[in-house]
């Protein structure tokens, strides 16, 4: 350590300029860096729900689609103002780019039997021209029409839809920015020339493009936060605009050594992970603290500069090395997760820690040698207070041990609170458009969660077989009869309907014919009948053999909705033909079982950082004692936030599932200070046990005040982010980090005192007394 002190010193300007070129190297990746807001890249590539849905897109059609809703301020929407609007907006629809199908009340295939013959046509022409009985006509088909009641008009009429489906190429990355901007424009237009209406949207090219701008707006809001929040904590830590300087330095480049990895390995940042650069920062920041500190706090104590700088990295850099290196350790072992936006958010906080510690151990003091610091005398004074208040904490240390275990036996309690729900509404803030929106549409239209489901036919049969249609009538009647759906979408309510058309209007004949060919041959006059845009592809398989059955259900945990479907299968395997088989898919069922996924990795990662970091601190200190010790407060801050987190809120998703991960390599580090520093005043400086556990918090105690405060600021600032798992991640790593920050020094140095309150072997003087050195 001596020896490196010294060459750091004397290659200072060597070791600068070598920072700024291994920077610059990696800042060629920066022009490469993606944003995805594809919400299929929150899964593996190879996950069975991603396969599942993608090949009932790829049978049917591979949309993303947009709803557009219509609300009149008064009344229904059965008026020519609100449908001259709804009309208006449906034409122009056809217009936008990768529009490939637009559906709406007013383009709705209405069939009628005329002499003899079956004509379909527009549910609503003209809409300007209509009186007050063809406005009765139209509203009494719509409401009694299965395939638009809860899906593009609501029960009562207050409200209408227009869906429109787009097919996206995928060759570049502004193709639903540019749809979405085409369908924004429109609702502008409609808003200002139909005032009296409200207009909002949901759907799955809405939700991506939400997940783009909510990445893109974090990492322009939320950084430049940071880097203030950050001058400032620094500044009144050290008052010295050189230190902050110096500090600033060393988180920018390792933040542009991230960044520019992303880039280079083509790892796309997505909303979760546009967050690495604030965490990254808060890391840095603490990292360069507990050097800085010490060298001020030297220098305040009458230290030469040099000296200060010497000692600070001859007694910190092994520390510094353990501390990052379970930084590295625990943001790489998220990447056991099967969630890649978790995975890639590990694997660049891991590269980005990697570069934190180069730069704390070369560029930083390289640049204290340079930079003329000054000292700080009340640093090293109020240390000193410090270390003779925390000692005391060792004559209370029965009482501290016994409210330690009844509040952590509680929090077990509250920890079991805790439930497992991920929604991806839920992602954003009730401040975000999408979800505003999103929510008005699932309390006045048709829900936003649907479950999709293939239902093949028997081999050599087709859909129009009227054995699978009876059956998949079955199966639709008894879908409407759960309690958690909202509307069911079926291919039997298509030929059930025109048999009823054909049939006069009949009631007693809305039901599949019972002749063999009756059913084929009704599909294929509607078929014939179709515009073009319009037809049944989006519900039969080209080949016809399978149908796509859509079930709309309520806004229910995802627990629930996983429950729904585990219900389904089972009825479907009682009561279904083997050959009917079928599973739920969807974006709600993905989703809802990516919680699930995302906890075993966590989980083994978090195991694998608590049995590594305890017995490298074992190994590196011989000592099996220590690594014990080390275990108990670091596990308990994890403990006692989700058992706050049970107590208060009880719903952990996806952001929430990684926190204990996260920050256990970062909340290890004050405890390795403490810890490494008892064991050399121990067995190094000779000292007893409660004059090293005051010599220790003499020298660290401001060190854990300042870089908890750097901590729990920079992960507070995530609270900002408009993105709830942004958010909830900020919320709780940073009660995570505080409440660490009091186990350290509340509970840490009464537990050393007693597991190790015996006196090591003396080194005696001449006079047979022991050498104590002076903590001053």
């Amino acid at each position: 350590m001596v020896k490196y002190a010294d060459w750091i010193i004397r290659w200072r300007w060597w070791v600068i300029a070598g920072s700024v070129l291994v920077t610059l190297a990696f800042c060629a990746g920066l022009d490469k860096v993606r944003f995805s807001g594809d919400y299929r890249d929150f899964f593996n590539r190879n996950d069975p729900q991603l396969k599942a849905y993608e090949l009932v897109q790829n049978a049917y059609s591979n949309d993303s689609t947009a709803l557009v809703v219509f609300a009149p301020k008064g009344g229904t929407v059965f008026e020519p103002r609100t449908l001259e609007a709804i009309h208006r907006f449906t034409e122009a629809a056809w217009t936008f780019p990768f529009a490939r199908r637009v559906d709406s009340l007013t383009n709705f295939q209405h069939a009628e039997v005329r002499q003899d013959d079956l004509v379909v046509r527009n549910l609503v022409k003209h809409p300007e021209r209509l009186g007050p009985a063809e406005l009765q006509t139209i509203s009494k088909i719509a409401l009694n029409e299965p395939l638009l009641v809860k899906k593009l008009v609501s029960p009562s009429g207050h409200v209408a839809g227009v869906s429109v489906s787009f097919t996206l190429p995928k060759k570049s990355e502004s193709e639903i920015p540019t749809a979405v901007k085409a369908l924004r424009e429109q609702i502008s237009t409609i808003k200002a020339d139909f005032p009296e209406l409200q207009i909002t949207a949901t759907g799955s090219l809405l939700l991506d493009n939400a997940f783009d701008e909510q990445a893109q707006a974090d990492i322009q809001t939320l950084t430049p936060v940071m880097y203030l929040f950050m001058m400032v904590v620094i500044f009144l830590s050290l008052r010295s605009v050189l230190g902050m300087l110096t500090t600033l330095l060393v988180l920018t480049f390792s933040v542009l050594v991230a960044i520019g990895a992303a880039g280079l390995l083509d790892v796309k940042l997505t909303a979760v992970s546009v967050t690495v650069p604030t965490i990254l920062m808060t890391i840095a920041v603490a990292n360069c603290m507990h050097i800085l500190l010490y060298v001020v706090q030297k220098m305040g104590a009458g230290e030469s500069r040099r000296d200060a700088v010497h000692q600070a990295i001859t007694i910190n850099l092994p520390l510094i090395v353990v501390a990052c290196g379970t930084d590295v350790l625990g943001f790489f072992s998220m990447m056991l997760t099967d969630v890649p936006p978790i995975a890639n958010f590990g694997l660049l906080l891991g590269i980005g820690s990697i570069a934190v510690f180069v730069f704390s151990v070369t560029l930083l003091p390289a640049l204290a040698a340079v930079l003329p610091l000054k000292g700080r005398p009340e640093l090293h004074e109020g240390g000193l207070w410090l270390g003779k208040a925390v000692v005391r904490l060792v004559d209370r240390r029965y009482l501290i041990f016994g409210i330690t275990l009844l509040i952590n036996a509680a929090a077990v309690y509250f920890v079991l609170q805790n439930k497992f729900e991920d929604n991806f509404v839920n992602y954003f803030s009730e401040k975000i458009a999408f979800r505003s929106d999103t929510d008005f549409i699932s309390h006045n239209l048709s829900g936003v969660h649907e479950v999709l489901y293939s239902v093949p036919a028997a081999q050599g049969s087709s859909v129009s077989s009227p054995e699978y249609l009876r059956n998949l009538d079955k199966f639709s009647t008894w879908l409407r009869a759960q309690p958690e759906v909202f509307n069911v979408t079926s291919l039997s309510d298509i030929v059930k309907r025109i048999n009823r058309t054909m049939n006069g209007g009949d009631p007693a004949a809305f039901r599949v014919p019972a002749a063999a060919d009756a059913s084929s041959q009704l599909l294929l006059l509607f078929e014939m009948s179709l515009p073009p845009g319009l037809e049944l592809n989006d519900q039969i398989r080209i080949d016809r053999s399978a149908s796509k059955l859509s079930v709309v259900v309520k806004d229910i945990s995802s627990a629930e909705l996983l429950a729904f479907d585990q219900r389904v299968q089972q009825w479907v395997g009682q009561n279904m033909p083997a050959y009917m088989k079928t599973e739920g898919t969807g974006p709600s069922i993905m989703f809802s079982r990516i919680g699930e996924m995302n906890v075993s990795g966590t989980m083994e990662g978090y195991v694998l950082q608590i049995l590594l970091i305890s017995v490298v601190i074992g190994v590196l200190l011989k000592s099996f004692k220590m690594g014990v010790i080390s275990l108990i407060p670091n596990v308990i801050p994890s403990l006692l936030a989700f058992g706050l987190w049970g107590a208060l809120v009880g719903q952990i998703g996806l952001s929430v599932s990684v926190v204990a991960v996260l920050t256990y390599g970062i909340i290890v580090d004050d405890t390795v200070h403490s810890i490494f520093k008892y064991h050399r005043a121990r067995r190094g400086l000779g000292m007893e046990s409660r004059r090293a556990i005051e010599y220790v918090y003499s020298t660290s105690a401001i060190s854990i005040f300042a870089t908890t405060l750097v901590l729990v600021l920079g992960f507070g600032v995530l609270m900002f982010s408009n993105f709830d798992l942004n958010a909830d991640l900020g919320i709780m790593s940073g009660l995570t980090i505080g409440i660490a920050a009091l186990v350290d020094l509340l509970l840490v140095p009464p537990l050393l005192f007693a597991f190790d309150n015996e006196w090591q072997q003396r080194r005696a003087q001449p006079d047979g007394k022991m050498a104590v050195p002076s903590i001053d």
